[in-house]
């Protein structure tokens, strides 16, 4: 197949969206398939994209009239390349209207993948919404990045197909036999239970949740280290609650932790607990939680927040456990949980890993997304 890919969020941006398509685009390149990415950031030096298996072009993100670059690009491009179909890797409005002109003129079929709060942010005007309805209507199917967000697609007023296409880990990366002795030293951990949230330090992480808890969790087991991998709009506020909790001994921030570094943390943990909630005033939300599943993938237990689509990342009782973030008893109780019951803690992290290893590579991802757009090539 040919296939021109629109993302805007794309490498090198650091966020969970520009890695989930960096890698569903690898898989599909290293299937033989020619993959284009029209992306944002021209000007931007070449090494961000070379040696890479699909192709990058970049356009400049102007101010005003911003979507006619990429309108004008997706049809140079397909009248160079002559694409089979159109994957348009996160929902938008004006910049996504050359897959809509491209179906209109030349049959070109088009698929949206919705991560979930896309569906929110980018519908902020009239001509957005206007725009949103003409895309939606007229696309092949449309992807959710879990059963969650395929339940607001559908809301939406979508009458076609929708699918799930949850994000995926990389097994070989994360592990559970990672070296955590540089870990254990730099942080000092030896002799103490560690929990970790490894999030971008918005509210919706739901961080200052796990503070409130910890005062409960420390009159039970003493010897406990909460290390917060991450940064973000929040943080300030989160060092403030853990004074006033008294907590400045227990916990670590230890800001942006690079991808490298992740799997010795995972693994230096006794459990990952992330119990995400939805913000009511701006209706920010988790859609999936892949922190959850990288942590799974290292055999760790994990707590998420029963709300959004954690319950597509997050199997209660079989890969962690669930739990009403807005009950900061609960959350307490469920940590305790995992913290004096090992064999149970061992048990959800043995399975997490299996399930990782049977759904979860970035292969198995990328063969279902094939699919998904062969059938609309006719391949």
């Amino acid at each position: 197949m040919k296939i021109l890919v629109l993302a805007p969020d794309f490498l090198p941006n650091p966020g969970g969206v520009a890695l989930f398509l960096h890698h569903i685009c690898t898989q599909l390149a290293c299937f033989g398939h020619r993959v284009d990415i029209l992306t944002v950031g021209e000007g931007m030096p070449k090494a961000a994209d070379h040696g890479q298996p699909y192709h990058v072009h970049r356009y400049a993100n102007l101010r005003r009239f911003s979507s006619l670059s990429p309108l004008w690009r997706i049809i140079r491009l397909h009248c160079r390349n002559r694409y089979e179909v159109v994957f348009v890797g996160h929902f938008m409005t004006t910049h996504a209207l050359g897959a809509w002109l491209l179906r209109r003129l030349a049959g070109v079929p088009y698929v949206i993948l919705s991560h979930g709060n896309d569906l929110r942010y980018s519908v902020s005007t009239k001509a957005d919404r206007y725009v949103a309805r003409l895309l939606i209507d007229n696309a092949a199917t449309m992807l959710g990045n879990s059963r969650f967000t395929a339940d607001r697609i559908r809301e939406m007023g979508y009458q076609g197909p929708v699918e799930v296409l949850n994000p995926g880990v990389d097994p070989v990366h994360f592990h559970p036999d990672v070296d955590t002795s540089a870990v254990r030293q730099e942080y000092g951990l030896d002799g103490r239970r560690v929990l970790l949230t490894t999030a971008r330090l918005v509210a919706r992480k739901n961080v200052a949740g796990v503070l409130r808890a910890l005062p409960q969790v420390l009159a039970v087991v003493p010897n406990i280290t909460y290390l917060i991998a991450g940064d973000g709009e929040e943080r300030e506020h989160l060092e403030s609650l853990c004074e006033e909790l008294g907590l400045r001994h227990y916990v670590r921030f230890l800001g942006y932790v690079e991808n490298s570094r992740l799997p010795a943390l995972y693994c230096a943990s006794d459990l990952v607990v992330m119990p995400s909630y939805e913000v009511k005033s701006t209706g920010d939300m988790e859609t999936f939680g892949i922190s959850f599943v990288e942590a799974n993938a290292c055999g760790k237990p994990v707590i998420g927040g029963r709300s959004g689509g954690t319950a597509d990342a997050v199997i209660d009782g079989e890969t962690g456990l669930l739990v009403d973030p807005n009950d900061v008893d609960a959350i307490a109780r469920c940590i305790l949980r995992l913290l004096t019951d090992r064999d149970l803690a061992r048990r959800l992290g043995e399975n997490g890993r299996r399930r990782v290893e049977r759904e979860f590579s970035w292969q198995q991802v990328g063969r279902r997304l094939e699919a998904m757009l062969a059938e609309f090539t006719g391949q």
